[in-house]
């Protein structure tokens, strides 16, 4: 290995200086400089560029993801264009907002509903966009009775609880045997077209006060009042509303499915955390009215009351799907043609960098080993990775993706020391990793920047890992979950992509000889110091 020298003693590392910043200033951005005043940087030669294409890229499937930790939720009766059916359902445990509640005297249930807020945005006055929904086809809601016991803690080999319990994507086979087969409730048919505009919804509360609300979109369902009547009015004073553990124990929760009108199906994401997401119980009840003489003796007033159950218990994301690409069996030698990358338990992929020849067979390609030997500085390094536009529809669009190392499951140095980033995830990190843009004739593409991870594995002599590809609707949020591969290479992948059941198409290392420019290529500004 050659011996390095401080960079202090390396004299002629400071004469290069000023071409080393103006050359990455330049190179980094995707228009065409302009002149200066006094012509200084029209009259730099700048190196040329370092473009190397050994690269081989590939999809690896996800068979399962921990689903019991997630912070958003899905229901989904829908067709991807390019991975075919998928359906997602939640197993809800449900809790109560106050043990021993007072329900008053003589309460009498008016009526029951469940609520699930979209995520949405006010676009303009009286106006919502509804986010993380696709597919535009009709679907009807379904609750049913869940009689599945779901624990904190994982008992363990040895029974001493000491761990939490995790649930998995895969699980319903193992779940519907406590199901009820009959929905204890099912909406009309639900168009997501019609929630664009806020909920008009009349309040009673009090003896006398009638609030009107303007709300978010969201879906309600009406529940049946004879079931809560058993599971709540009914149990006043005894030990199952006494504490949560003994209510979810009596009371283990709601299964909810969304099942598709005709051909077409969508998905949407809902915010279980969101306050007025749950069950709210709606009854009238006698309590003494307020005296100003402490002689009276109080009478009853009927009072209207709402109770609420939310979803602080644990929330299981169930998938089933048909998918259709089969990454079973990839091309180790050159690389795939398409990298398919999808969220949920889909697909992820793998990228390994200076994959040409090794004559010494030490593990590291002559390619890698010639610009360690060279004595380099790495400017800049970038891979654009196109979008295959003619395997994708409109909804295959993903806004953000992220690179990880998969050696050790975690974010590239670049990821660290990106000064763009910033609170807003949509304009978060986009010198890192390049949002979907179409920049140039060849279309859209995503542009990552790994300039730092590219010198440590040059000048530095770190690992040349291998590195993962995945989608993501959040690049600030890196939490991971468990996960399962056919491989078991990867033990866990970001909650992000977990939760994020879009999926793409990118165009890979062993493209057809008409998409040769989309290739994935690595380019690398370089500076020899001589």
């Amino acid at each position: 290995m050659k011996k390095k020298l401080n960079p202090m003693q390396r004299n002629p590392f400071i004469k290069f200086v000023l071409l080393i910043v103006i050359s990455a200033s330049l190179w980094s951005c995707d228009e065409d400089f302009m002149e200066t005043g006094n012509n200084l940087i029209n009259t730099i030669e700048l190196p040329p560029l370092y473009e190397t294409d050994n690269i081989i890229a590939y999809s690896k499937r996800i068979n399962q993801v921990e689903t019991s930790n997630f912070t958003m939720h899905s229901l989904a009766d829908f067709t991807d264009p390019v991975y075919g059916d998928f359906k997602s359902s939640v197993l809800a445990q449900l809790q109560l907002s106050q043990t021993n509640n007072d329900f008053g005297t003589d309460p009498q249930l008016d009526s029951v509903t469940l609520t699930l807020p979209f995520f949405s945005r006010l676009v303009e006055e009286n106006v919502y966009e509804l986010d993380s929904v696709y597919g535009s086809g009709e679907f009807v809601l379904k609750v049913y009775r869940s009689n599945q016991f779901l624990r904190n803690l994982n008992p363990g080999p040895d029974g001493d609880f000491t761990e939490m319990q995790s649930y998995y994507s895969d699980q319903l086979p193992e779940f519907l045997p406590n199901i009820e087969s009959t929905p204890i409730a099912e909406s009309e048919p639900i168009d997501l077209a019609d929630y664009t505009t806020p909920l008009s919804l009349v309040q009673r509360s009090g003896t006398e006060s009638v609030d009107t609300l303007s709300l978010s979109p969201r879906i309600r369902l009406n529940l049946p009042v004879d079931l809560f009547n058993e599971v709540i009015l009914d149990k006043i004073g005894s030990p199952e509303l006494a504490s949560n553990a003994n209510f979810v124990n009596f009371f283990r929760g709601l299964y909810i499915e969304v099942e598709r009108i005709g051909q077409d199906g969508a998905s949407m994401h809902f915010d279980l955390n969101n306050d007025d997401a749950g069950v709210t119980l709606h009854y009238q009840t006698q309590r003494q009215g307020f005296v100003t003489n402490e002689e009276e003796e109080p009478e009853f007033e009927t009072n209207w009351n709402r109770f609420n159950l939310n979803f602080e218990g644990i929330n299981v994301n169930l998938f089933d799907d048909s998918f259709t690409v089969d990454a079973s069996n990839p091309n180790l030698e050159e690389g795939d043609e398409n990298l398919y990358l999808k969220g949920g338990a889909g697909y992820y992929s793998v990228m390994e960098l200076f994959t040409g020849p090794d004559s010494d067979a030490d593990g590291v390609s002559d390619e890698l080993q010639d610009l360690r030997d060279r004595n380099v500085l790495v400017n800049d390094a970038q891979i654009d990775l196109y979008l295959n536009e003619e395997a994708t529809d409109s909804i295959n669009r993903v806004n953000r993706i992220i690179v990880f190392n998969i050696d050790n499951n975690e974010v590239l140095i670049d990821y660290i020391r990106d000064r763009t980033a910033g609170t807003l995830p949509a304009s978060s990190r986009v010198s890192h990793l390049g949002p979907l843009m179409n920049v140039d004739s060849l279309g859209l593409r995503y542009r990552l920047r790994i300039t730092d991870y590219i010198n440590q594995v040059i000048t530095q002599d770190s690992t040349n890992a291998k590195l993962g590809l995945m989608v993501t609707d959040n690049v600030n949020a890196t939490g991971s979950v468990e996960a399962q591969t056919t491989d078991n290479q990867i033990e866990s992948i970001f909650r992000q992509t977990a939760q994020f059941t879009k999926g793409t198409v990118l165009h890979g290392s062993n493209t057809s000889e008409e998409d040769e420019e989309k290739r994935i290529k690595l380019k690398i500004q370089l500076t020899e110091i001589n």
